[in-house]
């Protein structure tokens, strides 16, 4: 598939193996308005123009991810860049007030400017001091709370179950026996919330509430170890006390949803529905449509009311009549959906100038065509196990001592900078004896992003891995290759340095070794957020875990107390046959390939999960140099016996899109011991791949890096064969949409 430039600048936001993009704020520093004062070279207007079909007023909100910007209710403003070489982005949020939002992000280099990035003093890396009594440890589990009855229709009128996800049920959790509260909180508006990690053989009471106040059936006592792998409960109210049941879709008119939920922004809006009487007087207050457009609301009522409700989003409200089911209110689901007559604003273009009026930058935007322009829910890439606050990131960075504090706001004090981070890990000046590997090549399958990777080994309990991230090549040839790869060894276009570093750290994991993840803007400074996939900023360290694994995380990351950084998450080999090399000397694939495998033995050595030493052992049992790029793990061979196909079916599927990310998952979706077995073919299909089902969290959420899919559905269209080979193994060749209900 060919990347056009400004597809290359959205992937180039983000780093997904060892972490992505920068964010250090919303505003960044500056002066009190948000804008440094001056009128240099890094003074840089914005324009946005949207148009809004409705005829609606718009209103805008800006933040950078580097530098500062006056965050102004306006269509143009000023962005200042910082000092310093590299890529920096912009984003402007525009609303029309009837709950329809559009993003846009910009792409701004700040090399030609040769202005010098600022020194940081240097800073400690120590972590905080923390009490055994007061350290939470074992990480983080997810509750998912649905509608607990049939939304299926049987007269042929929808294409079958959706579950209804509910927001705002209030919870809490006390230990069986001593009645200790143990968590109590809200669910978000997908319907979730995260817990700290139960101890496995203690039982726990889960109580539940909905909005309305009422305890809900379906929460019961648990054992930690059922709670502990995430969990999803059907819940409602009791049926002889609450006897209206409503259920629906509300949605704009071009098919989007009423509102936003956006972290990096900080903005929320939903759309809320309330049962009224005839009359106009409350039953409900209102409730809140989920994150899927989708609500329950449930209230006790004459058997035979004459009802409305009232729909509200932003400045759109409508009072509709009910109606009143034969035999009337007993209990029985009825679906009531809603389309708003409003649609998002479209974006015309976004254009940055510097002071002498000459365009900088300029816009990101998918590549026309590409699968993944068409998926809804554009922002699912790469949250499959979680996606992290402004506030958790930095709580997490606290953690094991790469900042000192956090404000209230999730702003770093005294964060450390990528020069504290190598003298800490004795990597490039640095250096005390240690032998430093080093490779050059771009990610072609996975981000299209050139990486120069640099690793070290400075201690039996000390390896460290940094890699410093540029634009991939627009195209296929090698001529394309070789300039990117030569633009980055220059050191221009730098997107970010990324670190990941397996070591101890002061009081924490009982002094063992874990893996961390920091992620630093081109300035050198600590940053909090990361675009994955040009599909808008997200929090650390959940992008991280989204590839890397996790098994002490699934949700989030607190955002108070002293949670262990300890995530149990993994490195991730490195697999040649998905990457692109340069014919300049040095470069080459082969003139690389020792200090590949010489990474690939620090990656060993740091522990990773057993399916990631499996698959390294695998490349190189033919060559103790050379990795195998046409590996098939034995299971897969002898499948192949009994399903031809099977191993192709390894190669160009599993092998380019889902092997790496999973084999330090630790899950199981462990693709080199499951080959032989139906069951995990139909696991991943129904519905990671092929969506389709109830389950609208799961639906087509496989590969859930957006580069991944594209490339991997751009070879499917383009090979019968193989699409022939994955309808077989799969049961689909692209996923199916969502079931949707009758009125929506």
């Amino acid at each position: 598939m060919r990347v056009s430039l400004v597809s290359k600048v959205s992937v180039a936001s983000v780093v997904c193996s060892f972490v992505m993009v920068l964010v250090a704020g919303c505003g960044g520093s500056g002066s009190a308005d948000g804008v440094k004062k001056g009128t240099g070279a890094t003074l840089t207007s914005l324009q946005v123009e949207g148009r809004d079909g409705d005829g609606d007023s718009l209103n805008y909100q800006w933040r950078v991810t580097a530098g500062s910007i006056d965050n102004r209710n306006a269509s143009a403003t000023t962005w200042t860049l910082p000092d310093g070489p590299g890529m920096h982005f912009a984003y402007v949020l525009v609303g029309d007030g009837k709950g329809g939002y559009v993003e846009q992000q910009y792409a701004v280099s700040s090399d030609a400017f040769r202005i010098p990035a600022p020194q940081a003093a240097p800073a400690s890396y120590t972590a905080p001091a923390v009490a055994a009594s007061d350290e939470v440890k074992g990480g983080t589990v997810r509750l998912r709370f649905i509608a607990d009855f049939d939304t299926t229709f049987h007269d042929g009128a929808a294409s079958g179950a959706r579950n209804v996800y509910l927001p705002d049920v209030r919870v809490s959790v006390t230990r069986a026996g001593t009645g200790e509260a143990v968590y109590s909180g809200t669910s978000n508006l997908g319907g979730e919330l995260t817990l700290p990690a139960l101890n496995g053989g203690e039982q726990f009471n889960i109580v539940c509430s909905g909005p309305q106040g009422n305890i809900l059936e379906g929460c019961s006592t648990l054992t930690g170890a059922a709670v502990s792998q995430g969990l999803q409960l059907a819940v409602k109210a009791p049926s002889n006390v609450h006897n209206l049941r409503l259920y629906g879709h509300v949605g704009l008119a071009d098919g989007g949803l009423c509102g936003v939920d956006n972290a990096f922004f900080g903005a929320q809006s939903t759309a809320t529905v309330q049962a009224l009487q005839a009359d106009g007087s409350s039953i409900t207050a209102p409730v809140r449509v989920n994150r899927f457009g989708d609500y329950v609301l449930d209230a006790a009522v004459l058997v035979n009311a004459r009802l409305k409700l009232r729909i509200r989003c932003e400045a759109y409200s409508a009072t509709l009549d009910l109606p009143t089911p034969t035999g009337g209110y007993l209990g029985n689901a009825i679906e009531f959906s809603h389309v708003i007559p409003n649609s998002r604003p479209a974006m015309v273009r976004m254009l940055a100038n510097g002071p002498d009026g000459n365009v900088r930058g300029q816009m990101v935007v998918p590549v026309a065509g590409a699968f993944s322009v068409a998926q809804p829910r554009s922002d699912h890439f790469l949250t499959y196990k979680g996606a992290d606050s402004r506030v958790g990131a930095c709580n997490y960075y606290r953690a094991f001592g790469a900042v000192k504090d956090c404000d209230a706001q999730g702003n770093m004090v005294g964060a450390i900078t990528l020069e504290d981070w190598k003298r800490e890990n004795r990597i490039g000046s640095y250096r005390a004896g240690n032998e430093e590997v080093s490779a050059t090549y771009v990610n072609q399958r996975d981000l299209n992003l050139v990486r120069r990777m640099v690793a070290t080994q400075s201690a039996p309990d000390r390896i460290a891995f940094v890699v410093c991230n540029h634009p991939g090549p627009d195209g296929d040839t090698q001529r394309e290759t070789n300039e990117v790869i030569d633009t980055a060894l220059a050191d221009e276009k730098q997107v970010a340095c990324v670190a990941m570093e397996y070591s101890p750290a002061a009081g924490r994991s009982d002094g063992k070794p874990f893996t961390k993840f920091l992620t630093f803007g081109p300035d050198g400074k600590l940053v909090l957020s990361v675009n994955l996939d040009g599909r808008g900023e997200k929090y650390m360290p959940g992008a991280c875990v989204a590839c890397h694994g996790g098994a002490n995380y699934l949700g989030r990351f607190p955002e108070a107390g002293h949670p262990s950084p300890d995530l149990k998450a993994n490195f991730l080999p490195f697999d040649t046959g998905n990457y692109l090399f340069s014919t300049r000397r040095g470069f080459s694939e082969a003139e690389q390939a020792a200090a590949i495998r010489k990474l690939n033995d620090l990656v060993v050595a740091t522990q990773p999960a057993t399916a990631t030493r499996k698959l390294v052992q695998g490349w190189y049992a033919k060559s103790a140099l050379n990795l195998d790029k046409a590996y098939v793990p034995p299971a897969w061979v002898s499948y192949d016996t009994v399903r031809p196909g099977a191993a192709r079916f390894y190669r160009e599927v599993v092998g380019t899109s889902c092997r790496t990310c999973h084999a330090s998952m630790q899950d199981d979706f462990d693709w080199d011991s499951g080959a032989a077995q139906p069951l995990l073919l139909s696991r991943v299909a129904l519905p990671h791949v092929c969506g389709g089902k109830a389950d609208l969290y799961a639906n087509a959420s496989m590969p859930n890096a957006l580069m991944s899919l594209d490339k991997l559905q751009a070879h499917i269209q383009a090979d019968p064969s193989l699409a022939t080979l994955v309808k077989d193994f799969l049961g689909c060749i692209t996923p199916a949409p969502d079931p949707v209900y009758p009125r929506r």
